[in-house]
């Protein structure tokens, strides 16, 4: 049974159950609440191995081409980033919490030296062994291309549908300031039910994704897959779908017209 409370729903009196196991409210999630999620080791979100989508999509998210300068949005230590070094490219990665750039760094035994970020509240991780990895702990809506650049690529696996809902706009706009011209992004998205489930991720349809990104970029869905685990399962709900889209520029488009 069910009732409302305050503005959320009351499952058996405590709460919908959230992804780390107990019944806080995350729907607003700030830095200092992931920072102290990951304090607690509650990061079962990343995957042991290369998400099965990028790899699937790699040709579509780089086009074929070589060195590419890639971004991944809220990272933490996804063997992606290896992953994708491994492929010749050029990484950069973001994340708000310090463990998660320190972890990628020392569990892949790769040097790194560390700098304050000038003008944000920020740390910068940068490899010193030659290979292109950079990560950048600070909040993600404080990264601007004037601090990192633009990129070719960017690969997006449940940052979108981690932050609040009501930050998605934000999101959108922080993401398209990243882009090159002729960037392409590959974002994964997940179809949940968050009536039972308190998340993160937060449920994500292809309207959402249009509502938030048109006004930057052409989106199309490629693929869609039934990501429902043992984990979904004591989460209560009874279908977890993972759809993945390709973003390009409107500028692009128009330009090749």
């Amino acid at each position: 049974m069910t009732a409302q409370q305050n503005g959320q729903i009351i499952m058996n009196g405590k709460g919908k159950l959230n992804q780390f196991g107990d019944y806080t409210d995350v729907a607003n999630m700030s830095v200092d609440d992931w920072n102290y999620r990951w304090s607690l080791d509650q990061t079962k979100f990343h995957m042991p191995k290369v998400h099965p989508m990028l790899q699937k999509h790699i040709q579509k998210l780089t086009v074929g081409k070589t060195k590419q300068r890639v971004f991944v949005a809220l990272s933490g230590k996804t063997l992606d980033m290896k992953w994708l070094l491994e492929q010749g490219h050029e990484v950069v990665g973001n994340d708000c919490a310090d463990l998660a750039c320190k972890q990628f760094f020392e569990e892949h035994k790769i040097p790194y030296k560390t700098e304050k970020l000038s003008g944000i509240d920020g740390t910068v991780y940068k490899a010193t062994d030659g290979q292109l990895i950079t990560l950048y702990r600070c909040d993600c809506f404080e990264l601007s291309s004037k601090i990192i650049g633009k990129f070719d690529c960017i690969w997006d696996r449940g940052g979108f549908v981690a932050i609040p809902v009501k930050e998605r706009k934000r999101y959108a706009a922080s993401i398209q300031d990243l882009m090159k011209q002729d960037c392409r992004y590959l974002l994964d998205c997940f179809l949940v039910d968050n009536e039972i489930f308190g998340g993160p991720p937060f449920n994500c349809n292809e309207e959402n994704v249009k509502e938030c990104f048109t006004k930057y970029c052409t989106v199309k869905k490629i693929d869609t897959r039934d990501a429902f685990t043992k984990w979904q399962e004591s989460w209560g709900i009874k279908s977890f779908i993972e759809d993945v889209y390709l973003l390009q520029p409107k500028v692009q488009i128009q330009s090749n017209r």
